[in-house]
């Protein structure tokens, strides 16, 4: 028990310094996700929460789980200010709008949390196995509910690991987190019991799962179908500032025509980032959607590219294919940035505030777009994040065209996490991804989440490679998250088992 004493002594301390080293650890797993991706050391953060709480009450739990969730969520998307500057709001707003986001996200591991202590009351002895099934189950309600916001689900820390192309592929991001979670509960389980000799092995066991090299089980599980195309990503890096002025229009778009010049006879696919147009599209027949309709009918290379749509009074977010005409609106819209929640409610705070947010319509569901023989699933940015709305249409696909402004980020973390939820996406389905964004991380992903190519960001380009699109349905496409309703079935029956198992010992 000596290692569990000094392991005390450590997170303890005064009420405020332990609460502190609570906040710290939840920063410092931020570590873990993009730009620097200490996949390694994920578990520790999480070891050092699941400890604190292995005897807590519940309420003592809730607010260990709340103070953590405001380090992880206040170090990880501190960058949502600089989205919220982009309206035109000041700092005396996107401040306290960015906090109140971290304070609202932080009750989600507090939930999990409190569930486990609650769950565990009669029992303590299974709450280290109760407390990472609970994580993972609230990270998978945080996905959806309201909308969701999948940001920072703990598996996104392993999508550089050796086993993830194993292991996304079959569960999702959140198998992944839930092999973080339990390793972490093992860890501070092992503490607790003072079993040093035990915590060698797991940690040989973390080493040999991370070092490993692992069967990409998205190669798998789907196959090369067709020729190899050539593709030329382009990325205007076009400064949000300026954007959407009328008199900036016709430079934007002269901009993006000459960094495609070269490719309309050689590449096969043309790519421009989301509302690389900044005009909207009506009916194909006005400047500049005629013009580039034209240059595209009369070339080798389709053209996608991104723009506003107008259907009757409704706008949508939209990626088309010019020549052909086709095209898909976004699905899942980014609240306050794509439309106001509760609109009649807010809208007059907003109005008051000086604030002019979008208040786009949101399609019903997804469209591929048929690129000659090929069909392509084509997520807009913020869709990128939801892998089991990704995966879903996935199986229909045999690549992803991903269109993004990741302008909204300015010079932040933003911009890797959403490369690093993009890589997952590739892992997840089995399909390439041809990521082509404003202002960057232009890039094409394989489908073992390698970024094969990319372009530096804030600097204008264009990546040219070739890709292989792929058919065939990963278990994951196949199934998608229906596995954590066995988790959250395994846990109740682990629970009840135990506790009728306590009752009857007692009773005898």
């Amino acid at each position: 028990m000596i290692l569990a004493a000094r392991f005390s002594l450590l997170v303890r301390g005064s009420r405020l310094a332990s609460f502190g080293l609570t906040a710290a650890s939840g920063a410092a797993l931020v570590l873990g996700f993009a730009p620097w991706s200490w996949s390694a050391l994920a578990p520790l953060p999480m070891a050092i929460l699941f400890f604190q709480v292995r005897s807590a009450s519940t309420k003592h739990a809730l607010a260990r789980g709340y103070v953590f969730g405001l380090g992880l969520f206040g170090g990880g998307i501190a960058w949502i200010h600089v989205a919220v500057l982009q309206f035109g709001a000041g700092l005396l707003v996107a401040v306290p709008a960015t906090a109140a986001l971290v304070m609202l996200l932080s009750v989600f591991p507090a939930a999990a949390l409190a569930l486990a202590a609650w769950a565990s009351r009669p029992i303590s002895a299974i709450r280290f196995t109760l407390l990472p099934a609970a994580w993972v189950l609230c990270e998978w309600l945080r996905g959806w509910l309201f909308t969701g916001f999948p940001w920072l689900q703990l598996g996104y820390t392993q999508t550089g690991s050796q086993f993830a192309p194993l292991l996304a592929p079959m569960t999702g991001v959140l198998g992944l987190s839930a092999i973080v979670a339990f390793f972490a509960a093992g860890l501070a389980f092992g503490i607790q019991r003072g079993k040093r000799r035990g915590l060698v092995p797991l940690t040989l066991l973390w080493a040999i799962v991370l070092l490993l090299p692992w069967p990409t089980l998205s190669r798998l599980s789907t196959e090369p179908v067709g020729d190899a195309i050539e593709v030329a990503l382009v990325q205007g890096n076009v400064p949000q500032a300026v954007k959407w002025h009328p008199q900036d229009r016709q430079g934007i778009i002269a901009r993006y025509r000459q960094l495609s010049a070269p490719y309309w006879d050689s590449a096969d696919l043309i790519v421009w980032p989301e509302t690389a147009i900044p005009v909207i599209y009506r009916d194909g027949s006005t400047k500049p959607f005629k013009a580039l309709a034209q240059r595209a009918r009369g070339s080798r290379a389709r053209l996608i590219t991104g723009a506003l749509r107008l259907h009757g009074d409704r706008v949508y977010n939209s990626v088309f294919d010019l020549g052909s005409g086709e095209f898909s609106d976004k699905e899942h819209l980014v609240p306050f940035g794509e439309y106001v929640p509760f609109n009649r409610w807010l809208q007059p705070l907003l109005d008051w505030l000086g604030i002019d947010l979008s208040n786009l319509a949101a399609a019903s569901r997804m469209s591929a777009l048929s690129i000659g023989n090929i069909v392509a699933g084509a997520p807009i940015c913020y869709e990128m994040a939801f892998g089991a709305q990704v995966a879903r249409f996935a199986a229909n696909t045999q690549l992803l065209v991903n269109i993004s402004d990741d302008a909204w980020f300015g010079r932040t973390i933003g911009l890797w996490q959403n490369l690093e939820m993009a890589r997952m996406r590739a892992m997840e389905t089995g399909r390439p991804v041809l990521r082509a964004t404003n202002t960057g991380l232009t890039a094409v992903i394989d489908v073992d989440g390698q970024v094969r190519k990319r372009i530096a960001p804030f600097s204008p380009g264009v990546l040219v490679t070739d890709v292989v699109p792929r058919t065939g349905e990963t278990p994951y496409v196949r199934w998608r998250d229906a596995w954590i309703a066995w988790l959250a079935i395994t846990s109740a029956g682990t629970l009840a088992l135990v506790i009728s198992r306590a009752i009857f010992a007692s009773v005898l």
